[in-house]
């Protein structure tokens, strides 16, 4: 994600450049850590499910942790590491400005019209659209309308909370065939795993790929 939303750097000034090279840093970070989670998430899920979240916080590791893990404290991480991603996400927005929807739409049209449809509902709505449905889009969009840290962080946290409450709410109510599920996922992670890391190779070099066709032509 950090290298599909890097900015040209011929249309900000130094500050802005210094942002989003900042933001972009902690965007690799993350990213290079969330595919590692992806790809041992089955030997980590049994056990070390707490490390799992915190590289890769994705909906389906929050489920399977919350039958195993203390919810306070799967809560708090999960929050935390998604906050740090949204925020980075929101100073890159920051770095950009209101032109940034703009070399949007010159980069990727597909997701430059879906950004303009997001952006006329947070015009009319931007706290309720933070508050409800913070993730890295709306954290751009956020950084890019000048909504300041002090508001973007307190809605964020709190939607996000509440959020995280709700899966461990379903996963309470699929607590039986979850635990069902991690003691055949302890069975067989070494050929699981085997495969979600060949899968995310193949994944990585054909995005590579493909980003590399779009910029030559």
């Amino acid at each position: 994600m950090a290298m599909d939303l890097a900015p040209d750097p011929a249309v900000l000034d130094p500050e802005q450049r210094a942002l989003a090279r900042r933001s972009l840093s902690v965007l690799g970070v993350l990213s290079v850590g969330s595919m590692s989670g992806v790809a041992s998430s089955l030997y980590l899920v049994n056990h070390y499910p707490l490390l799992l979240v915190a590289l890769s916080p994705l909906g389906r590791h929050v489920i399977l942790a919350a039958a195993v893990v203390d919810p306070f404290a799967l809560v708090a991480v999960a929050v935390v590491r998604r906050m740090i991603f949204y925020v980075a996400c929101f100073q890159l927005g920051r770095s950009m400005g209101p032109t940034g929807v703009v070399w949007l739409e010159a980069r990727a049209a597909r997701l430059a019209r879906f950004v303009r449809l997001v952006e006329r509902l947070f015009a009319r709505w931007s706290r309720t659209v933070v508050f409800l449905s913070t993730g890295p889009t709306i954290s751009t969009l956020a950084g890019m309308s000048g909504m300041s840290m002090r508001t973007f962080v307190p809605l964020a946290t709190v939607g996000l909370v509440l959020r995280m409450i709700g899966i461990l709410l379903f996963a309470e109510m699929l607590r039986e065939p979850i635990e069902q599920l991690l003691a055949w996922i302890d069975l067989y992670w070494r050929p699981g795993t085997a495969l979600l890391v060949a899968g995310t190779l193949l994944y990585q070099w054909r995005r590579v790929r493909s980003q590399r066709a779009a910029q030559s032509t």
